[in-house]
C-alpha cells in the first residue's frame, strides 16, 4: 500500500520509469496492448491509483495511447497526413499501409452561421446540410468533424455519401468532377466532450483542430469542414 503523498509520488514515477524502459527496449512494442492498471498494480505492489497515475504520465509523454473501453496501447508512429491543395484521405492512409474508413455518424439541417455562410458564399442563415463524419485508420478512430454544404444545391448528399463512402464520388453525382482545398486553418486545443468520447482519448490530450474550405477549380465554394484529428494518431504535413 502507498503511505504518504511524497512516497506515493515517488512510487508512480518508479512505475512509469520501469514501463518506459520496457517500451524503449522493445519489450513492449508499438501497437501492443499493455496489462491493465490492476495487473500493473499487482506486479509493482502498489495501489491502482498509483498505477493509473503512472499510465497517465506516459500518455502525456505520448508513449501510451489510452482508448477508453478498449485498453491501453503502446503508441505507434503518427500517420503522416498531407494537407495541400489536394487532400485525399484514402490515399494518405493507404500510402502508409493504413486501412482508411469514413462513416456518416449523423446528419441534420440547420441555418448557416455568419462564418460558414461567408466561407460558402451564401446568404445569412441559408439552409445547410451538416454531416458529422468519423474517420478511422485500421479500425481505430482518428478524427471527427462536421461538413457543411448548401442544402439546396446538394439535396440528398447524406444518402449518397452513405452509399458510396467517398466525398469525391458523391460530389461527382452533383456535377463536381474536380475540386481542391482553398484554405486550411489548424490549431491545437483540448477536445470537446463528444470528440474525446469518439476518439476514446483523454480529456487532457490536445487535438489538431482544423477548418477546411473546398472549392471547384473555378473557385466556387462547395463545402466547409470543421473538425479535428487525434494528435497521437496524425502528423500533419503542410505542402504547397
Amino acid at each position: 500500500m502507498d503511505k504518504g503523498t511524497s512516497e506515493t509520488q515517488s512510487l508512480w514515477r518508479q512505475v512509469a520509469t520501469a514501463l518506459r524502459g520496457r517500451i524503449e527496449q522493445g519489450q513492449l512494442k508499438p501497437g501492443e496492448k499493455i496489462p491493465s492498471s490492476q495487473d500493473i498494480a499487482r506486479e509493482f505492489n502498489v495501489n491502482r491509483m498509483t498505477a493509473r497515475r503512472a499510465l497517465a504520465s506516459l500518455e502525456e509523454q505520448g508513449l501510451l495511447r489510452i482508448l477508453h473501453g478498449s485498453g491501453t496501447f503502446v503508441s505507434e508512429a503518427p500517420i503522416p497526413y498531407v494537407v495541400g491543395r489536394r487532400v485525399h484521405f484514402d490515399r494518405n492512409l493507404e500510402a502508409v499501409n493504413a486501412r482508411p474508413e469514413r462513416k456518416l455518424l449523423r446528419w441534420w439541417l440547420e441555418p448557416a452561421t455568419q462564418d460558414v455562410a461567408a466561407a460558402l458564399g451564401l446568404g445569412a442563415k441559408a439552409p445547410l446540410i451538416a454531416l458529422e463524419i468519423g474517420a478511422y485508420a485500421n479500425g481505430h478512430p482518428i478524427g471527427i468533424g462536421t461538413r457543411f454544404c448548401c442544402a439546396t444545391r446538394f439535396s440528398g448528399f447524406p444518402e449518397i455519401f452513405e452509399e458510396l463512402g467517398s466525398i469525391s464520388e458523391t460530389l461527382k453525382r452533383f456535377g463536381v468532377n474536380d475540386y481542391h482545398r482553398a484554405k486550411t486553418i489548424v490549431v491545437a486545443r483540448l477536445p470537446a466532450p463528444h470528440e474525446h468520447h469518439f476518439l476514446k482519448s483523454s480529456k487532457s490530450l490536445p487535438v489538431l483542430a482544423y477548418t477546411a474550405i473546398d472549392q471547384t477549380t473555378d473557385g466556387d465554394p462547395i463545402s466547409c469542414f470543421i473538425g479535428c484529428f487525434s494528435s497521437q494518431a496524425i502528423e500533419l504535413h503542410i505542402t504547397d
